[in-house]
């Protein structure tokens, strides 16, 4: 489609028509800047989302089922007189939803997949904190802090103090319980259950997790002084899961269910509406893009249509003097797509710049240890490069209507002015 002769007139063009050349560059380097950011922009926003839930969280979790006693019409309807069955339900007592073999369990699972990485036996329960005057509910999770790190980060959420070698009597607090109950390492707080044991700690550290849900209800102990706390014994309440790809759960937790006699839990089920509104918020910054792909498209073939209509008599004289149509189109659409591609390379630079500037912008700390990004940016060369093509195939796509034009020039009728 390019040979010498629509080479060097599409190169002699670019020179002298400068403000068809730098309005085309310009129309492009805008709509790849908008791509590469807003692209950068909206996925740094769904990663910082994912990464602050899933660090927060198993991604899988292993529980005794809850149970309730059949009712009495359940059970005529059974025909068997004199016998009690126990069906699924939810009212049964929580301190009888304990796993008992969760030793027996523990290394079976490390081995069950490549994909798990970590597993965590956890004792949940609720207490009442009190210090002072103030009490509040929270969620009491007890561990052992260096196997359940691997699962749910805390050490690095730390603000101050420490995790890592959690002794008995000690006891890791959220930033927001921190601060409304006004403790700080080394203060003492106490943890009351509903069946009347109450145990005083030490606040060995303070973490924030950037989840309010975290932050202001769950404290951690050991896994020893749960078991004691809300007298379980040996046993625990639940085994948590990681995994090295964590959208992979909903295939592992199927398959643990198939050998694992307790229910199976996956973050992705249980974080449904979330994914559903990443998903949402995907495809409109997918409709984004392309509105903006196809006016700069529209806008290059606009640029375009408006010189072939002013050079119509410079595209007769080319006909004239034996260029074929093959080689006008060859002209225009070479223009085109060259410009395309130095607005878009143009575009990337100012695209990148602009993503890490605003990934540079930060507010002042609110919570100590915790960055203030006001951008959440996630610069990806596959974005990029994907711009830059994207720009090139626009900018090729938008010259076919203005090349046909002018391959259609008579050149008789052009020259008489006709």
């Amino acid at each position: 489609m390019w040979d010498s002769f629509s080479i060097s007139v599409a190169i002699r063009q670019l020179r002298y028509g400068i403000t068809q050349t730098f309005l085309t560059m310009g129309v492009v380097a805008i709509s790849v800047t908008l791509i590469i950011f807003l692209g950068s922009l909206i996925g740094g926003l769904q990663k910082m989302i994912l990464e602050t839930v899933t660090e927060s969280i198993p991604n899988i979790v292993i529980t005794q089922p809850k149970r309730m006693p059949l009712t009495p019409r359940d059970i005529a309807s059974l025909r068997k007189k004199g016998t009690l069955y126990i069906g699924s339900g939810t009212t049964l007592e929580e301190r009888t939803r304990k796993i008992e073999d969760w030793m027996f369990w523990l290394p079976r699972l490390e081995r069950f997949d490549p994909d798990i990485t970590a597993v965590s036996p956890v004792v949940e329960g609720q207490a009442i904190l009190s210090a002072g005057a103030t009490q509040r509910g929270v969620q009491v999770t007890g561990v052992i802090p260096e196997r359940h790190n691997r699962v749910v980060n805390i050490e690095s959420k730390l603000i101050s103090g420490r995790f890592f070698g959690l002794r008995p009597g000690e006891i890791v607090i959220g930033y927001q319980i921190a601060n409304d109950f006004g403790l700080k390492v080394g203060d003492r707080a106490r943890l009351s259950t509903s069946t009347g044991n109450t145990v005083t700690y030490r606040v060995a550290g303070i973490f924030n997790t950037g989840l309010p849900t975290v932050d202001n209800a769950m404290v951690f102990v050991t896994l020893t002084d749960a078991q004691s706390l809300f007298e379980l014994g040996n046993a625990v309440t639940s085994i948590d899961i990681k995994l090295a790809h964590i959208f992979d759960a909903n295939t592992i937790a199927d398959r643990l269910k198939l050998q694992v006699p307790y229910k199976i839990d996956s973050w992705m089920r249980e974080n449904q509406e979330l994914l559903t509104a990443l998903s949402a918020q995907s495809q409109s910054s997918n409709l984004i893009l392309v509105f903006t792909t196809l006016a700069a498209g529209f806008g290059i073939a606009s640029i375009l249509i408006t010189v072939v209509t002013s050079k119509l008599r410079e595209i007769g004289i080319l006909r004239a003097i034996g260029a074929t149509r093959k080689q006008i189109i060859g002209i225009f659409t070479l223009q085109s797509t060259l410009l395309a591609a130095i607005g878009g390379i143009i575009g990337a630079g100012l695209g990148i710049g602009l993503s890490l500037a605003a990934y540079r912008v930060r507010t002042a700390q609110a919570v100590p240890g915790q960055g203030g990004q006001v951008f959440p940016i996630d610069l990806r060369w596959q974005l990029v490069t994907g711009a830059i093509a994207i720009a090139i195939a626009v900018g090729f796509a938008a010259s076919l209507y203005p090349a046909w034009r002018a391959a259609k020039v008579n050149p008789i009728e052009v020259i008489r002015g006709q």
